[in-house]
């Protein structure tokens, strides 16, 4: 990893890998400026590429291909960019639909958790063989002290009564 404003990563597409793409944003967000300061931000980034991660592990490649994930992090100002890229099989989360709320169920939040968090994801598909996620959060949105998790309940609270809008 490198101490700049950019560090990329690949790692195999296992669940065994997710310790590792965590403590490896982790790291990287300690290191920008409002992230440091704030362990609610440094949780709902590294939450959304976890989210992210994992959905490439269970769909992008057949359970008996070894398959990688390469993760590059970069800051231009205060906006941070995460780029996700797999050789698996091609999957646009831009067609997805939000689940319902009311409905208590496992699983099928994880795009939904995405977009709710960054303020930009964007597909594309490369060449013919690379996914390319593209996850960007444009600004720091506080620094309030709140404990790691709280924000994802208050959301989801948020959501639920209606006063925050699905993407």
């Amino acid at each position: 990893m490198r101490k700049g404003k950019r560090a990329c990563k690949w790692v195999r597409a296992d669940v065994s890998s997710l310790t590792e793409i965590s403590r490896f944003v982790q790291d990287w967000l300690s290191q920008r400026e409002g992230y440091r300061e704030s362990r609610k931000e440094r949780y709902l980034v590294e939450l959304a590429v976890i989210e992210a991660c994992t959905n490439i592990i269970r769909y992008a490649y057949p359970p008996s291909s070894a398959g990688q994930i390469g993760i590059c992090l970069k800051e231009e100002g205060r906006r941070i960019e995460i780029l996700l890229l797999d050789q698996g099989i091609p999957f646009d989360p831009a067609g997805t639909r939000p689940p319902d709320l009311h409905e208590s169920k496992e699983g099928g939040y994880g795009i939904f958790l995405v977009r709710k968090i960054m303020d930009s994801v964007t597909y594309r598909r490369r060449g013919g063989r690379w996914n390319c996620l593209r996850l960007v959060r444009e600004c720091v949105r506080g620094g309030d002290g709140e404990q790691v998790g709280e924000g994802l309940e208050g959301l989801r609270r948020r959501i639920v009564s209606g006063e925050e809008e699905v993407r």
